[in-house]
């Protein structure tokens, strides 16, 4: 009996603690041949979990379905226990006419979402791996997709959170109403964290309501074009649902995602379409699901090196065509705000024209306000993955201090090894 299991065992049935070789996830390594994956099934589990953690100073990694647990190309686990929050799958409550709910954090975005839809309503991202996907999770690594167009990014529509922190204590912040501003913003804080302050336990989101009628359009042409066509929604205020430069090495598009009831989508459909024409751009109707779900599933293909980028918007054109030493790439960069995922191949991906290429593209974003971080990689990639060169980092530090004193939540994860 290993250490962990022996310690967990009054606490948690058999199959609650399963070895890390099991889940057979050949994405990682680690040198603890003894490292084991705990499943707690209610909060009051998860917090002696964490308690009986901190009394050993084990390091801990919290996990929903393991979706984006190589984000950070993190290939060596240096923890002593995996915390997974899966079997912490329930939609605790709806509130319908507040447009709110609360989650458990390991409930499946998909599942949630079918739920939502029995009251017409749905939470607003449009994350990778959306069929596996915990929503804490999504929540964890910011990674809202191209609905923050017209509903805002994954932290917009977090209103409540509860979370664990390094000595099993729960804490709690926000509430159930989209006004509310008692207490701090933790909310705020713990989305896009990766885990690094505590564990996520239960969410309170805010909500839509499903549109009446859904519709994509697709653009085509040069570059230039492009950019100009880009431009002209942005001036002229197109009610897009997502906006996505989509491109390939094959060429550049635009393409709007319409939703709302008929005649609003119709007349934003013609508006996008006078531009198009206005630009020298050909245009063209897609299907509304596939397309979206077909490219979400492209940019998730564990083949290739994910890199997530944002700058202006405006130098769009120019990091796109600092793409071209690649023979095949995706991007998927949003209109309205610069920021996107990229896409390249893995053949050679650890190579030094590889490496040289990737500093070149972090180089041109850091020196247009913005960012390169490197979410999936070879594991002999040798590039560091964050390439953060800010000032906010002694703050970062000082609230990792604040809320992990120990360092035991997701050692390494995150920027400068927090």
């Amino acid at each position: 009996m290993t250490p962990v299991i022996d310690k967990f065992q009054s606490l948690l049935s058999p199959d609650q603690v399963v070895p890390w070789s099991s889940l057979n996830d050949a994405r990682f390594e680690t040198s603890n041949n003894e490292l084991s994956v705990v499943l707690p099934e209610s909060i009051e589990q998860l917090s002696a979990v964490v308690r009986t953690c901190y009394d050993q100073r084990w390091r801990m990694l919290a996990c929903g379905q393991r979706t984006k647990l190589h984000w950070g190309c993190q290939h060596q686990l240096a923890v002593d226990v995996v915390i997974s929050t899966a079997r912490l799958n329930r939609l605790v409550d709806h509130w319908v006419d507040d447009f709110t709910t609360r989650v458990e954090a390991g409930i499946g975005i998909a599942d949630l979402q079918t739920k939502l839809q029995t009251q017409g309503q749905f939470w607003p991202v449009d994350p990778l791996y959306a069929q596996q996907a915990s929503v804490a999770g999504i929540v964890a690594t910011a990674d809202g997709g191209g609905l923050r167009q017209r509903y805002g990014s994954v932290r917009d529509t977090v209103i409540g959170v509860q979370f664990v922190r390094y000595d099993g204590e729960v804490v709690k912040a926000g509430g159930r109403v989209v006004k509310n501003v008692a207490g701090y913003d933790l909310m705020k804080l713990m989305t896009g964290a990766y885990g690094t302050l505590g564990i996520l336990s239960q969410l309170n989101l805010r909500l839509y309501p499903i549109a009446a009628q859904s519709q994509t359009m697709v653009l085509s042409g040069s570059a230039e074009a492009i950019a100009e066509a880009a431009l002209q929604t942005r001036h002229q205020g197109i009610t897009a649902s997502a906006m996505d430069w989509v491109a390939t090495e094959n060429g550049i598009q635009l393409a709007g995602r319409f939703q709302g009831i008929a005649a609003g989508v119709n007349e934003q459909i013609e508006r996008f379409q006078a531009i198009a024409t206005a630009a020298g751009l050909t245009h063209k109707v897609a299907d509304d699901t596939s397309y979206w779900s077909s490219l979400a599933g492209q940019l998730a293909n564990p083949n290739m090196i994910l890199c997530k980028v944002g700058l202006l918007p405006t130098q769009l054109v120019p990091l796109l065509q600092r793409l071209n030493p690649f023979p095949t790439w995706l991007a998927r960069l949003h209109n309205a705000s610069g920021l996107g995922l990229i896409a390249l191949p893995v053949d050679g991906g650890a190579d030094m024209a590889t490496t040289d290429a990737l500093s070149m593209l972090r180089s041109h974003c850091n020196s247009h306000k913005g960012y390169l971080t490197i979410l999936q990689a070879p594991a002999s990639m040798s590039l560091e993955p964050w390439g953060y060169s800010g000032n906010a980092l002694p703050m970062m530090k000082a609230i990792k201090q604040q809320f992990d004193p120990h360092g035991l939540f997701s050692p390494g994860r995150f920027i400068e090894g927090l």
